[in-house]
This record gives structure tokens, C-alpha cells and sequence, in this order.
């Protein structure tokens, strides 16, 4: 079997999976009591994924019945950020996201090696199934049990090599493969630059992260309003956040994705103009603009939402015009109530006339929430404190 699976490693690779390892379908107990504790504790937010039935992530076999080993690999998406001339009108996007949406670009390459493993077995009843983050599967676990990284502080796993900037992926297949792990023999140390970046404060300790404060949960899997008190802080991110990898030492030697479609030249790239995009007035039309991308994700409420916070903490003025546009004729109370915050936060008395009439106009709850909190003077407050 070594020999079989040294043949698939090097198909693996030449198929464009830079990372390749082995595991069981066993369970895994460790971390199924580390993912209780995560959720009792309310870390994992509204994500009723995670909390719903925990033993099922940590139960591979019972994801896929018939497997006997699952190869897990990884796929670099790390672009160095070209130059930009900072304008005062663009959000930044996380760097997995830049372009095309991975869970097509790596779920084609998934077939293709199951494929090309199929010819090496010559075998009519070989079986395979392929995954990329949409199932119910602790993926990083099953990657560390495989061997092809540690949990860094920053709750990632980190390649010593490569740090963190990769996809994970995992083809079951009902071969008894050889399992890759070894046991861990780096770690963080007494590293902990990642924890004081974060801009919101989202680890609750090392290894550990509290998802109702996290950019990349409020900006993306969060469907209700950014909480008040954590728009500031979110900056000029409007998808995602990358701060606790850039401070990673391991992440200096990362190297460019070969990857093409995952670069920022076949996506939407590592800026986007808030105006534009707070001016598409449609669900159709903003899928059209996003289509093939993650930004897909949180769908028009959720990214102007977003956006709307962004242009408010960029001192983004020329905005002004489309977020008082978007509070009178918007039909998402979400994306209302943000841009009245934002309009807020970049001229104070315009916003309080507007305010003032969601008050006689608008029967949304949260909307009326933000209306009231710029009349009773909490706006002017801020400002007189700067």
C-alpha cells in the first residue's frame, strides 16, 4: 500500500495539490470535546451548522459509510498584494476571496484526481467522494491527524513551510490507505502577535475564538446587523479579515498561488469601489457582479451592510449621496439601518433629518433602533470625544 500510496501523492501533485496526506475515518474524540466546549460556550455565534449535531463533525465514517481512509490536501491561494494607490472609496476583501470562489475551483480538481487514482487501481469497484468546506466534517482536525499541519493560536493551521494561506480538501476513498500523521513537533511557542491585532478583540485565549466578535463572521456568516459597538473597529474590511495571519511569522514564506483562478485578476481582487457597489440597486444585478466569487455569499443585504460600515470608518464622503438614497428606497431594513449609521458617521446633521423622518415613515424595529440612537445625541457624544 506505501507503494500505491506514493503513486497517488505524485498524481496528487501533478493534478495541483501542493499538500497531500493520509488519515483514518476514525473519530475524532479530542476535538469533538473541544468543539463542545467551543459551542456550549456561545463562540460559535448563529451557526447552527456547527452546534447542531457536534459528534457528526467528528464522526468521518459516518459522513461517508463506505470509506476506509480519507486524503486530505491542501492548496495554496496565497497572491502577494499588488501596489495600490489608496483612494478613499474601497473595502478591503480577504485574501481567500479574491478570486473565483475555491469550493469550484478545487471541487473540479477533486474529480480529476479522483480520476486519475482510478486509473492507478484499475479497479471497477474503487470509490470516491470529494469535499471542500460543505459538509459536516472538522476539516483542520483531519488535516492535523493527517500530518499536514498544527493549530496555531490563531485557531488556523500552520504549515512550518508555508504557514496558513491554504485551502483544505479531502477525497474519501474505501482503499486502507497508510496514515501520514506524525506526531507535532512545532508549535507557536510564546508567539502571540496574533491576538492583540485583532482589531475586535475575538480571542477569548489562545486557540480560541469567539466567532460573535470575529470580522470575518460578522462581515460573512452574520445574516442580522453588526452589532454598534463593533463597527468601528471593523475598518475598512468589507469581506472577511486576514489581520491575524499577516502578523503570522510562519506566513513570510508564503509563496505565490499557481493556482491561476484563485489570483485576483480572474475574481473581484483585494479592493472593491463601495460606491459602485452600494449602488446596485438589485438582487439580480448583484449577482451578476459577483458571480463565480465567494462575495456571493452574504448576498446584497449582507455586503452593503458591509459596505455602508466600510465607507463610514474610510471617511468615505462621496458615499453620502448613495447611503441617503439606500435609507429612503431600499427594501432590506438591514442594509437601512446601516447606511443610516453610515450617514451618521460621515455628516451628523443630514443624518438626524433622515432619522427623523424613519421615525414618522419606518416601521422596521431595527431601523427605528438606529434612528433613535443618533436624535438622543449618542453621534454628537462620539464626535466631541475625538
Amino acid at each position: 500500500m506505501s507503494d500505491l500510496l506514493s503513486r497517488i501523492k505524485a498524481v496528487s501533485r501533478e493534478v495541483g495539490f501542493e499538500v497531500i496526506g493520509v488519515t483514518s475515518v476514525e473519530p475524532m474524540l479530542r476535538d469533538l470535546a473541544a468543539l463542545s466546549g467551543w459551542c456550549s460556550s456561545g463562540y460559535a455565534a448563529d451557526m447552527s451548522y456547527m452546534t447542531r449535531q457536534p459528534e457528526l463533525n467528528a464522526s468521518p465514517g459516518r459522513l461517508v459509510h463506505w470509506a476506509r481512509s480519507i486524503i486530505t490536501l491542501g492548496v495554496n491561494y496565497y497572491t502577494a498584494a499588488p501596489e495600490f494607490r489608496h483612494e478613499n472609496r474601497y473595502g478591503r476583501v480577504a485574501r481567500y476571496a479574491w478570486g473565483l470562489d475555491y469550493h469550484d475551483v478545487v471541487k473540479a480538481k477533486l474529480g480529476e484526481l479522483s480520476d486519475r487514482i482510478r486509473s492507478l487501481m484499475d479497479d471497477a469497484g474503487f470509490q470516491a467522494r470529494g469535499f471542500v468546506d460543505a459538509v459536516p466534517l472538522l476539516e483542520r482536525a483531519a488535516a492535523e491527524r493527517a500530518g499536514l499541519g498544527f493549530f496555531g493560536k490563531n485557531t488556523n493551521l500552520l504549515r512550518p513551510s508555508q504557514g496558513s494561506w491554504f485551502f483544505l480538501a479531502e477525497l474519501f476513498v474505501n482503499i486502507d490507505l497508510p496514515a501520514t500523521g506524525e506526531p507535532r513537533q512545532v508549535s507557536c511557542g510564546t508567539c502571540s502577535r496574533c491576538m492583540p491585532a485583532c482589531p475586535t478583540n475575538a480571542f477569548a485565549g489562545p486557540y480560541l475564538l469567539d466567532s460573535r466578535l470575529c470580522i470575518s463572521y460578522l462581515t460573512i456568516e452574520n445574516k442580522g446587523p453588526i452589532p454598534r459597538e463593533l463597527r468601528e473597529a471593523i475598518g475598512e474590511w468589507l469581506f472577511g479579515c486576514d489581520v491575524c495571519q499577516e502578523v503570522c511569522p510562519f506566513n513570510r514564506f508564503a509563496e505565490d498561488t499557481n493556482w491561476r483562478h484563485l489570483r485576483a485578476e480572474h475574481g473581484k481582487g483585494q479592493r472593491i469601489d463601495l460606491i459602485e457597489l452600494l449602488g446596485i440597486s438589485t438582487d439580480a444585478r448583484f449577482r451578476e457582479w459577483c458571480k463565480g466569487t465567494p462575495l456571493t455569499r452574504p448576498k446584497r443585504r449582507g455586503l452593503l451592510r458591509n459596505a455602508a460600515v466600510a465607507a463610514a470608518n474610510i471617511g468615505c464622503e462621496a458615499a453620502v449621496p448613495v447611503l441617503s438614497m439606500l435609507i429612503v428606497d431600499d427594501p432590506e431594513p438591514l442594509i437601512r439601518g446601516h447606511a443610516l449609521w453610515a450617514l451618521a458617521r460621515l455628516e451628523l446633521k443630514r443624518a438626524s433629518k433622515f432619522a427623523d423622518a424613519a421615525l414618522r415613515n419606518d416601521n422596521d424595529s431595527f431601523v427605528r433602533e438606529e434612528a433613535e440612537a443618533i436624535l438622543s445625541g449618542c453621534f454628537a457624544r462620539q464626535e466631541s470625544k475625538k
